[in-house]
């Protein structure tokens, strides 16, 4: 064991001296000729090393919670930028001293990373590792919240009170000089000294204190080290408590350095880079996740030289992060993150057989679906609802678009287990690829642009969904997750994506003028109507069937002589297609599209979106959108993430399944009453009873006694 250690770090070593190399020569023979300059300065590869010490701070945390909680916590970017935002507050408002201000910062990021260990990671402690994940998304978003306060705080209040230094230390303002080129200040200096005193701290925390010793016993078997007296929910309080200190610090000392929005949403740019830098280090060894992140940075900074602008970054980011993973051994980590049970996602179960023909149940079910058509096909008509607008309808035709990317995501996420982080993005492709091809001229045809558009976004999303075939679960969310914030940093950005002109809605068939938003939203009707055909039709399928079972297990369904490959890279093509035919409509029904309507916290207000909803059922993407679109319609812009955030963790608590497990609970519940009515026994609606009755017997009761009690509690509910 030892030699294959001292072999592991060596080759760590190794890489991290070949990836150096690598960088310094490619930025001195590739980048002349992009550049203005003949070579990338030296100064250059030592503001990347400064950076990226930063970035490994961020990226120990991810990796302690994920060593200690099997989840990857999507809200570690959210608690440094809640800290700096207080921070940027006290001082640069409220003109609180610097030496008083940040600790103000640090604190409140180590009390909201406590208070979430306690109040949603230990309520969630028994879930399984995607609703827990689900969670930290939605804690994410409450964090948002506090990002965006001081836009309230500070309406009203004179700029000219603002101190103009932001976040900048009393170092920073005292030194200030020049290296290789590259102007460096005293902020610059305190990182050098300050970072890595604290990775020396962390070393001797975990190799020497009790609790370090102990949260590397938990780390490497949980159950064992409880037998043995590790008070493992202690150890995971304090392993968040460090964790939220740690993103603190990476936010509040890299403020000053590469600047700091106040009132921005800050969290998901300074997450990606820790996550791509804990991925590549398989969320397992810190001095490869270290290395890693200053690496990438030092990357970051050689591509950022060579093209003077942000974009190209996060491609680089993106581009390296699937490279990584593709060429990561299938098994990551202790435990493969693709091994995470999928229990949450409850599957619709269909009216039992001895009902479907009784005429209650028939009745109901098509009365229920009348009134469905009823509303939505009278609300933007001439007798429709009082009080509805252009406007309204509007709205209504991106709910339903909303709900077609619901779809998308229900396919790819809950049938097939594969976590998507970037789906508005996808959509964004086939937005913009409409929006060029219907402002030509002449403009192509209406149906011929949607079908380009679902075919651009399914060659993008099977491209994306490459890792899947060596990782799946939570580390392809990550990959998606880069794809969002490259795309719309750089990739829709570039030119030939690029919309200049209106786009005209048509005439279809030569006799309907599709012109207004009334006229449009059946067209978005019918859309949806075509996305929910495909869509259950697929789940009925055996292919369907088949996306189920490598959900469940890979192992087993592989042993039933079940393609891997090709189910898994027909079901992202599937995918793809659905969300970028909904980005088609989606340009329709805006006219006009810049990139900034395709932002990354989009595409996490999708997948919330879907879990709210349920992630196993199509009406439940349905109820999802209309949750999501209506919160953003009635609530302001600070409380929006307020109202999805809290909603995520609400439903999960109380409802796993989302709001589509409310709605086919009360169905089930009609369904009892119609079969004790009737005096049926229906085997299917029994069994949750029977689960029900269970929970409530005493635990020292007989075989029989219990059966006797199952029996009658069956019989009189």
């Amino acid at each position: 064991m030892a030699f294959l250690r001292d072999r592991a770090r060596l080759t760590s070593a190794g890489v991290f001296v070949g990836g150096f190399l690598l960088i310094v020569v490619s930025g001195k023979t590739i980048f002349p000729g992009v550049a203005d300059t003949t070579v990338v300065p030296n100064g250059v590869y030592l503001r990347g090393a400064i950076v990226g010490s930063l970035s490994a701070l961020l990226a120990i945390g991810l990796v302690l919670i994920y060593r200690a909680n099997r989840i990857i916590n999507f809200a570690q970017g959210a608690l440094g930028a809640v800290a700096a935002t207080m921070a940027a507050q006290l001082f640069q408002v409220y003109r609180v001293p610097w030496a008083l201000a940040v600790p103000a910062g640090l604190l409140a990021a180590l009390i909201a990373s406590l208070l979430t260990e306690f109040f949603v990671i230990r309520r969630f402690a028994k879930a399984p590792r995607l609703i827990l994940t689900v969670a930290t998304i939605g804690v994410a978003q409450i964090l948002s919240v506090i990002e965006l306060l001081p836009n309230l705080l500070n309406r009203g209040v004179d700029r000219d009170r603002f101190r103009p230094e932001g976040l900048r230390s009393p170092l920073g303002g005292a030194v200030d000089f020049s290296y290789a080129g590259v102007r460096f200040t005293g902020d610059d200096l305190l990182v050098i000294v300050f970072v890595p005193l604290v990775l020396v701290g962390l070393a001797f925390f975990f190799r020497y204190s009790r609790y370090g010793v102990a949260a590397r016993a938990a780390a490497e078997n949980a159950e064992r080290a409880r037998l043995l007296g590790c008070r493992v929910t202690r150890v995971s309080l304090v392993v968040w408590g460090l964790a939220g200190l740690l993103s603190a610090l990476t936010a509040i000392l890299r403020a000053p350095i590469l600047g700091f929005q106040l009132g921005a949403i800050q969290g998901p740019g300074l997450l990606l880079r820790a996550l791509a830098a804990a991925v590549i280090a398989r969320m397992e060894s810190l001095p490869v996740t270290v290395g890693a992140a200053i690496l990438l940075t030092m990357g970051e900074q050689t591509v950022f030289f060579a093209f003077g602008r942000a974009g190209p970054v996060e491609g680089f980011v993106a581009i390296v992060l699937v490279l990584a993973l593709l060429f990561q051994r299938k098994q990551l980590g202790r435990v493969d993150p693709g091994a995470s049970s999928w229990r949450a996602v409850q599957e619709v179960r269909p009216i039992p057989r001895e009902l479907v023909r009784l005429p209650e149940v028939r009745w109901a079910k098509l009365g229920s679906i009348a009134v469905f058509l009823l509303v939505v096909i009278l609300l933007p008509g001439p007798f429709g609802f009082p009080g509805v607008d252009s406007s309204t309808v509007s709205l209504a035709s991106v709910v339903v678009i909303y709900a077609m990317v619901g779809v998308s995501l229900v396919a790819l996420t809950g049938w097939s287990g594969n976590l998507s982080l970037g789906q508005w993005a996808i959509a964004g492709v086939g937005a913009l690829v409409a929006a060029k091809l219907a402002t030509q001229q002449p403009p192509q045809d209406f149906f011929v642009v949607l079908l380009i558009a679902g075919l651009a976004g399914t060659a993008v999303s099977v491209v994306i969904g490459l890792p899947a075939l060596r990782i799946r679960g939570l580390f392809l969310g990550v990959t998606t997750l880069a794809f969002a914030i490259a795309a719309f940093s750089w990739f829709f950005q570039w030119e030939v994506l690029r919309q200049t002109q209106v786009i005209v809605r048509p005439v279809l068939f030569g006799i309907w003028d599709v012109t207004s938003e009334r006229d449009f939203y059946y067209v978005t009707l019918a859309g949806l109507a075509f996305v929910l055909f495909i869509g259950s039709n697929v789940r009925r399928s055996r292919w369907g069937r088949n996306l189920i079972a490598i959900r469940d297990n890979e192992t087993h369904a592989q042993a039933f002589g079940m393609r891997l490959v090709t189910t898994k890279l027909s079901v992202f093509a599937l995918s793809g297609f659905l969300a970028a035919f909904a980005g088609g409509l989606y340009a329709y029904s805006q006219t006009f599209l810049a990139h900034s309507a395709f932002l990354p916290e989009i595409s996490l207000l999708m997948f919330s979106m879907v879990v709210i909803g349920g992630m196993g059922s199509l009406t439940g993407a349905i109820l999802g959108a209309i949750y999501v679109r209506g919160v953003q319609y009635f609530l302001p812009v600070e409380f929006q993430l307020l109202a999805t955030g809290a909603g995520l963790l609400l439903l999960l608590l109380a409802f796993p399944g989302g709001l589509g497990q409310v709605f086919y609970s009360l169905r089930d519940r009609y369904l009892r009453w119609v079969a004790d009515r009737r005096g049926l026994l229906v085997p299917s609606l029994l069994a949750d009873r029977r689960i029900e009755a269970e929970a409530g017997l005493p635990e020292d009761l007989d075989q029989d006694d219990r059966e006797r009690r199952l029996v009658h509690s069956a019989e009189h509910p």
